[in-house]
């Protein structure tokens, strides 16, 4: 699981005042670090042929460092993002069946894949 941390985009100073997202991840280590992304719509779809649920979602790019090359690393970016969407998701259920708001939740073995993602420069 890749360190990302949530910053605000609200406010008079709106780091991105082109996109309507209130929030942005940041991506903090790693090969992708610097990277600034939100998400879009986040739709689930049924199950895949295994039982386990199947998420569409949209993002946004917001800031690509010089560093990343987006034509060689395109896959391996959105497979980062739908690791993280996918924590955010289980997080978010974990917090609501237990009644907490513990944000160092695990995803793993919960069962979520991803399809369709698609993307946007912003």
């Amino acid at each position: 699981m890749p360190k990302y941390e949530v910053r605000s985009n609200k406010g008079d100073e709106r780091p991105y005042p082109y996109t309507t997202s209130d929030h942005f991840l940041e991506i903090m280590e790693g090969p992708f670090v610097g990277l600034h992304f939100s998400f879009g719509q986040i739709e689930f779809a049924g199950e895949d042929e295994n039982g386990n649920g199947k998420i569409n979602f949209d993002y946004n790019l917001l800031y690509i460092p010089e560093h990343i090359n987006l034509d060689e690393s395109k896959p391996d970016v959105e497979q980062m993002i739908g690791t993280i969407l996918q924590h955010v998701l289980e997080t978010m259920v974990t917090n609501d069946e237990t009644g907490t708001s513990d944000t160092e939740s695990t995803a793993e073995g919960r069962g979520l894949s991803q399809e369709g993602d698609s993307i946007s420069e912003g």
